[in-house]
């Protein structure tokens, strides 16, 4: 995996939690394994194909494609390379919570950023924007400006191109084709069938067989088709759904640590704790009491 993400920049400085990175490109097959992030993140397609999973669903995505993910949303992406071909996209995260203050004096932005952020959408896919649409102009517009490094007005830059870059976003939402239907392969079906079983499973512990009685196919079928599709296996699948809720609970609840590994189906706190700091890299004592962005 050839990528390049040096064009990524945090302003933890100025006591926010905001990342942008332009035009980052892959030049091989690159599987993001399934992960979540605490706050939003866009991702804007330049180049390449392939497909995100959000919500147990398969959506296509291709150049000019806007992709959405919510605080706390379990996904991944994958793309097609051909020999010679790139993947180039435009990442933006951030902390929803430490930017909405700046939308006060524009109560329509105001509330369409807070549907993004807290309600149940029916779609986070945009396809076929126009070509040089505004969003690519904008990220090559501002790349060299929040490139600045400790520059005094970077949260004022930062904060004009956010308000102009959701402005934009909230006029194409539901004025530009959606990508409501997921594909509908067989094999994507039964990967949503998984992947919709483990949603509704996880909280228990997991046993192959009953997955494979509910759906009727063998054990290795299962397995085998699984990896295929999304370059990770159903454990690690597992691991990371589990892994999500803990973050959630640890953010959210006052449950303790052994409570927590109950929750998410599992009885061993030792491992629980390994696991969990292999996925986020703290402890779930550290994650509860430090701010973090991106796991």
């Amino acid at each position: 995996m050839k990528a390049n993400l040096s064009m990524g920049y945090n302003f933890n400085s100025l006591h926010t939690s905001y990342d942008f990175a332009y035009h980052s490109t892959t030049t091989e097959k690159d599987w993001h394994i399934f992960h979540m992030h605490e706050g939003m993140e866009f991702i804007y397609v330049h180049e390449g194909r392939g497909y995100a999973i959000i919500d147990q669903k398969i959506y296509d995505i291709g150049p000019r494609s806007l992709v959405y993910f919510q605080p706390y949303q379990l996904h991944g992406t994958k793309v097609y390379l051909d020999q010679g071909g790139v993947y180039a996209r435009s990442i933006l995260s951030l902390e929803p919570s430490e930017l909405y203050p700046y939308l006060q004096p524009y109560p329509a932005l105001k509330s369409f950023f807070y549907t993004l952020w807290k309600s149940k959408l029916t779609s986070q896919i945009i396809t076929q924007l126009p070509e040089n649409n505004p969003l690519e102009n904008m990220f090559s517009h501002y790349h060299p400006i929040l490139n600045q490094g400790a520059n005094h007005d970077l949260k004022e830059e930062f904060t004009l191109f956010f308000i102009t870059f959701l402005q934009y976003v909230k006029s194409v939402w539901h004025g530009q084709r959606h990508e409501n239907d997921p594909i509908t392969l067989s094999k994507s079906t039964y990967i949503e069938k998984i992947m919709a079983w483990i949603e509704d499973n996880y909280t228990k512990e997991f046993h192959l067989e009953d997955l494979s009685k509910e759906l009727h196919l063998s054990q290795h079928y299962i397995a085998h088709l699984f990896h295929n599709s999304t370059g990770t296996n159903i454990t690690q699948y597992l691991i990371a759904r589990r892994m999500r809720q803990a973050c959630w609970l640890l953010r959210n609840s006052t449950l303790s640590i052994q409570q927590i590994c109950l929750r998410v189906g599992l009885s061993n706190v030792s491992y629980f704790c390994k696991k969990f700091k292999e996925y986020t890299g703290r402890t779930p004592l550290k994650y509860r009491t430090q701010k973090g962005q991106t796991i």
